[in-house]
């Protein structure tokens, strides 16, 4: 073989050597630190200038989460990610910093709802996962986090996960009984062709007043019709009463007046008897 073959060897064998040292090395990032897989280092810098409101809006789009107002395993989710999201916005985070909080909150998270795995394994596996963080893959390249900002993710998981760990398992463990609260109700409905709509949407004032009150229409055009004739209804009305009164007592002489009293006299003495007997 000659001197230019043998070269060309090494150099082929130096270069695939090469790709598998950077190729090792990306597996080993991305197992050390891993990155959160739904959205980028670019989508994490545009969420960094939004408010808490906007960016529980925005995640609710990325997680999917459309019955979080009704569903208390969507409402637990998406506040468990924008809490830890915001909680490392205000830590002054890197993108890359926190796109592994995010990450690390996933990996937990499914420990308990896909491999329902126990408190302590669950544990042990992020211990391991935080402490590969303080491990730097080349001299030149610091590492993910110090000491004092993986302290501050074990102490935030702490409260936000481990704490109440069993209410996780609970609930995405636990199956539970939809419990439908309600009351069949049958209501008969009349259909507005047989009756007259309510309201004052059915009918304008005419047709009211011409076909609901024909009493009162009546009467009151009667009135119009003697207002008219120039008479007035009340001055008519004492008239007829005063004759009325007079025609009846024209109809009684002097000698029925007389028999009327005599007969009250009589009665009234009589009853005056009657108490005076029964007392004594």
């Amino acid at each position: 073989m000659s001197a230019k073959a043998k070269q060309s060897n090494k150099s082929a064998d130096k270069n695939t050597n090469d790709r598998n040292d950077a190729a090792s090395k990306e597996n080993y990032a991305e197992k050390s630190n891993p990155q959160w897989k739904l959205i980028s280092h670019e989508q994490i810098n545009t969420l960094l200038d939004l408010t808490v409101e906007q960016v529980q809006f925005q995640f609710e789009e990325i997680l999917g989460l459309k019955n979080y107002q009704t569903c208390v395993k969507e409402a637990a989710l998406l506040d468990y990610f924008v809490s830890g999201f915001w909680w490392a916005t205000e830590m002054n985070y890197s993108c890359q910093q926190i796109s592994f909080v995010m990450a690390l909150l996933q990996l937990v998270l499914d420990n308990i709802r896909e491999k329902q795995m126990p408190f302590g394994d669950n544990l042990n596996e992020f211990a391991k996962l935080i402490s590969g963080t303080r491990q730097s893959l080349s001299p030149e390249v610091d590492s993910l986090f110090d000491a004092e900002q993986a302290m501050a993710i074990t102490d935030y998981l702490k409260c936000s996960l481990f704490q109440n760990y069993r209410l996780y398992e609970f609930l995405f463990n636990q199956p539970r009984e939809e419990l439908l609260l309600g009351k069949k109700r049958t209501i008969e409905v009349i259909s507005s062709a047989d009756f007259v709509a309510p309201l004052e949407e059915g009918m304008n004032t005419e047709v009211y007043l011409h076909y609901m009150t024909p009493v009162e229409h009546h009467e009151e055009g009667q009135r119009t019709s003697q207002v008219e004739d120039g008479e007035v209804p009340g001055e008519t009305v004492l008239e007829q009463e005063k004759e009325n009164k007079a025609t009846e007592f024209e109809e009684y002489n002097v000698q029925d007046v007389k028999d009327v009293l005599d007969d009250l006299t009589k009665e009234m003495l009589r009853n005056l008897q009657v108490r005076f007997h029964d007392e004594s």
